[in-house]
């Protein structure tokens, strides 16, 4: 499991140095929400009701990505017809007491379910549901399902229960689920080489380099020697701490990250950990180029972030930050969007901000600043919106700013910008609307009243017809469902067979399925 564990311990290390909270933000909101976590106990990736599913399976790809490594055999998917029920709320208490109270004293065959992507789940057994629904919302292990609910979060995660069997019975239904869906989480079918062998990652390669024997006793503060390290040489003069946790947070790193790079010879931010002072720096420094030698470090290792005013050119106070997660933090903003704007020489907009990797140079600077008095940021940008059934003004008066526009629908400023003069109508806060930047003439409303175009990633409305025993199409559940995702989730359905059976007038598995109402009496006819 050591390459989901760094990606644990990196993402630990940029979040705070001595990890008592954990920062998380959804993908497009603009404040991060602080949350006080226990680590041992799960990892969360905040998401609201404005979030795309495909920003946050992007956000997920590094993740999932890992899971196909060295993957031969083939990615089933599951066959949903065969749950019995589904816990969709695993860290909701009152939805999940609800869902114990009839299957947490059953012994069972269950599922663990990644929301947005049928091909990732985990198969398990167990002779009391109740007390292993919980031993894995606690876990602390290394095992791939574990690591991976760690780093994406309960909350994307379904669990279920496939059959309900005795003790006795349990063994073979689990090894004919196993063998049959092969499932991706499960470690006994991750691929035919062993765990070791394919999860061989930095971390593995770390642990391997540690010194033989330690010499500390249990439950005394180990000493950490911090020297600098250079192309050519170790330099000698050193800076020690008594405790990891007096280096984690002076150094800015995360107690398990020193963990993982103290006493290996490698170096982690051009610095070397060791847990006694180096004797032969002539020897340790050819044992550094040694053990460096392969390893993709500079990939790992949390980057500088220099955050300067659009419009004065003044560093951002706090800068520059150690990582892009404590300037997005600092400033306010994703780190989506800081990754997006980082030496693109674009101001980030809402907080009217320059994003860099280095300092800027004087002149640079100067070119900035000269360029800044013709600079249109966010907060400056008036946003007219109009009613696309009715053209009028919403809110009869022009927004101030996106920040204000993005405020009113409950949306991401950048959701505004996207639709900017674009003539093209998108359901925000459940109402069809235009953005333009400027008032619109009464020949452009005219065309729009004739003729309106929805924006094609608009949310759309779903017609969802069954086929009842008379041989009736019946709406249901009496109207149409508001978003795809509404109607997916009740269906209990994948997006990919939503989109392949949408107006296509094909029955599946009773339903037919279409973005707009229908008149079957008239086709009949």
């Amino acid at each position: 499991m050591a390459w989901l564990c760094f990606l644990l311990f990196l993402y630990i290390a940029e979040i705070s140095p001595d990890c008592d909270y954990i920062y998380s933000s959804s993908v497009f909101m603009s404040f991060p929400i602080r949350t006080k976590l226990d680590i041992r106990k799960y990892y969360t990736t905040i998401v609201t009701e404005n979030d795309n599913i495909e920003d946050l399976q992007a956000l997920h790809s590094i993740y999932i990505r890992e899971l196909y490594k060295d993957r031969e055999a083939p990615v089933i998917p599951f066959d949903r017809d065969l749950i019995l029920a589904t816990c969709h709320h695993c860290l909701d208490k009152n939805k999940k007491s609800e869902f114990l109270k009839e299957w947490g004293h059953k012994g069972c065959i269950y599922i663990i379910e990644y929301k947005y992507n049928p091909f990732i789940y985990y198969i398990g057994r167990t002779t009391m549901f109740k007390r292993r629904f919980s031993n894995h919302l606690l876990a602390d292990s290394n095992s791939k399902l574990h690591v991976f609910l760690k780093l994406v979060g309960w909350e994307h995660f379904n669990i279920s229960i496939l059959e309900v069997c005795s003790s006795e019975e349990q063994g073979a239904r689990e090894n004919y689920y196993l063998q049959k869906y092969l499932p991706l989480l499960n470690t006994t079918f991750s691929s035919k080489f062993s765990e070791s062998a394919i999860y061989s990652s930095l971390t593995s390669k770390l642990a391997a380099l540690k010194s033989t024997s330690d010499s500390h006793v249990s439950g005394q503060s180990i000493p950490v020697y911090v020297y600098e390290v250079y192309e050519t040489y170790i330099d000698k003069i050193c800076v020690k701490y008594s405790s990891i946790m007096e280096a984690s947070r002076s150094e800015k790193i995360a107690r398990g990250t020193l963990g993982v790079f103290r006493d290996t010879n490698v170096p982690f931010r051009n610095k070397l950990y060791y847990s006694k002072p180096i004797i032969d720096f002539e020897l340790t420094f050819n044992l550094f180029k040694t053990a460096s030698s392969g390893l993709n470090l500079n990939s790992n290792i949390a980057k500088q972030v220099w955050v300067y005013n659009a419009k004065t050119l003044e560093l951002i106070k706090g800068s520059p930050f150690p990582s892009k997660t404590q300037a997005s933090v600092s400033v306010g903003i994703s780190r989506n969007v800081i990754t997006y704007f980082i030496d693109t020489w674009k101001a980030e907009g809402v907080k009217g901000t320059y994003l860099f990797s280095r300092p800027l140079e004087a002149k640079e600077v100067e070119n900035l600043i000269e360029s800044s008095h013709t600079l249109e940021l966010g907060n400056k940008i008036k946003v007219w919106a109009y009613n696309a059934k009715t053209l009028e003004l919403v809110n009869n008066s022009p927004f101030p700013s996106l920040l204000s526009a993005a405020n009113h629908f409950k949306v991401n400023y950048r959701t505004i910008t996207r639709h900017l003069d674009t003539k093209l109508a998108s359901s925000q806060n459940k109402i069809l609307v235009y953005f333009f930047t400027k008032e619109i003439d009464s020949v452009l409303k005219s065309e729009l009243l004739k003729n309106m175009s929805k924006a094609h990633y608009a949310r759309t409305e779903i017609w969802v017809y069954r086929l009842d025993e008379y041989g009736v199409l019946n709406l249901i559940p009496n109207q149409p469902f508001k978003t795809k995702r509404e109607a997916i989730r009740a269906l209990k359905i994948h997006i990919t067979v939503l989109n392949k059976y949408l107006d296509s007038s094909e029955i599946y598995k009773g339903f037919l399925i279409f973005s707009s109402p229908q008149n079957f009496q008239d086709k009949l006819e």
